[in-house]
């Protein structure tokens, strides 16, 4: 929650970061889905990471979207809070409320949430990266273009896009993995990823690509 599909606009999202706009959205999410509880929320705050910045009335205080999401779990409408494109601070301050995930934008290629990765692994809370691969709008670099990553690939037996995909699992073990797939053989192929090993010597390799930033505001 926090933004809204907006099939005719500019952008295809529409901010929705108001508290009323995030009970609404909940409360149409349960209507289109016919059930009467979400079993996890994630509050989009677009406080980081690529994508579009609140701006005006659509800036709103963190306690206060907590405020109306707790009120939301307390009424059983949604089971679980989790944050999207958050801040280490933000998070930090999240922690009373009870947070079970965080979906920042995170990949091989872009490390920013070193940080935020170790407290959630200190607090039991699901690591999330979206766009796992990197690339996925323009400016943003891919794990898919880095030779290590091919030869790494090439010397298992995998695609890029596994080992890209392997080198979360093994570096992060609360991470959740997301990848989009078009087709059975891709998802297969993104299945197979949870019995790529990588030992010591590899993951070291693969530690070494450089980390570039993933800040590319959009709008």
């Amino acid at each position: 929650m926090g933004a809204d599909p907006d099939p005719g606009g500019r952008l295809p999202l529409r901010l929705a970061q108001r508290p009323e706009q995030l009970r609404a959205s909940v409360e149409d999410n349960l209507r289109s889905l016919g059930v009467d509880r979400l079993a996890v929320v994630n509050l989009r705050r677009l406080d980081t990471g690529p994508g579009l910045r609140p701006e005006g009335d659509q800036v709103v205080d963190l306690d206060d979207q907590l405020a109306a999401m707790t009120a939301l779990r307390d009424e059983g409408k949604i089971g679980a809070i989790g944050l999207s494109s958050v801040t280490l601070d933000g998070l930090r301050r999240a922690l009373p409320a009870g947070v079970v995930c965080v979906q920042n934008a995170y990949s091989l290629v872009s490390r920013d949430d070193e940080d935020m990765l170790r407290l959630c692994a200190a607090e039991g809370i699901a690591w999330v990266p979206f766009f796992p691969l990197g690339g996925a709008v323009p400016g943003l670099p891919k794990a898919t273009d880095e030779p290590v990553v091919h030869a790494v690939a090439e010397s298992l037996g995998a695609t890029p896009s596994q080992v890209g995909l392997a080198w979360l699992l093994h570096h992060a073990p609360n991470a959740l993995l997301i990848p989009g797939t078009a087709n059975t053989a891709h998802l297969e192929a993104n299945i197979a990823v949870s019995e790529i090993a990588l030992d010591a010597e590899t993951l070291a390799t693969l530690d070494g690509v450089e980390s570039r930033s993933n800040e590319v505001p959009i709008g």
